[in-house]
């Protein structure tokens, strides 16, 4: 094979491959670029002072008011996920930062989006005073709130089907999602972790998480 015939030949061989892999690529994502993503950020025009550090952490100011937001955007999907105009998109928000309102405020050993619920946390110790405490123990009394916005109450199921769908918080059939969570002044000088779950398309799945911090 003369040295030109080989050139061509391997020219060929390196479009056919990248083809092949951008036509896979194509194939196992939902998004019209091949790979689906989201960012989310704090809304720093409604706590202004507001920050992401070198660690990754956000740092919201508190405003005066009692809550925050966070905005996202998120890939495109393709046409055939897109029905009467309205894309199948689904965002869902949990955290491990859980409170009594009005009362006492802890975060809570949960790992994951939905980690309360797909870990069996419900027996860890939560330490109030000079007691501690686990969630079904607490909600005999009473209701508990995450800052995600959903309550367990005495009356809560873990046990039925749709229970999971009851411990988040959504936003729905738009790619750039967006949700409010409460600030209260004594959350000032706590932490807590943000889990957010997208799907695209009802099948695409991908989790990230907020690391924030609550400041005068």
């Amino acid at each position: 094979m003369s040295r030109i015939k080989l050139i061509a030949f391997l020219l060929i061989c390196s479009f056919c491959f990248s083809s092949c892999e951008d036509l896979l690529k194509n194939e196992t994502s939902n998004c019209l670029d091949g790979n689906c993503e989201a960012t989310f950020v704090i809304d720093t025009t409604q706590n202004p002072g507001s920050f992401l550090d070198n660690e990754g952490i956000w740092h919201i100011k508190y405003s005066g008011l009692n809550y925050f937001r966070i905005k996202g955007n998120t890939d495109v999907l393709k046409p055939e996920y897109v029905i009467n105009g309205v894309p199948l998109m689904e965002t869902g928000y949990d955290s491990n930062y859980f409170y009594i309102p009005g009362s006492v405020t802890w975060t809570y050993p949960v790992y994951s989006f939905l980690g309360l619920y797909t870990n069996n946390n419900l027996s860890n110790p939560i330490p109030i005073g000079f007691q501690t405490y686990t969630i079904v123990q607490l909600v005999e009394n009473y209701s508990i709130s995450n800052l995600a916005g959903y309550e367990i109450s005495k009356h809560f199921n873990f046990d039925t089907p749709y229970a999971q769908t009851l411990l988040q918080t959504y936003s729905k059939y738009n790619y750039h999602p967006t949700q409010q969570m409460v600030f209260f002044p004594q959350m000032i000088g706590d932490t807590a972790k943000i889990y957010i779950r997208v799907l695209w398309g009802e099948t695409f799945e991908k989790k990230y998480t907020l690391n924030v911090k609550f400041e005068n």
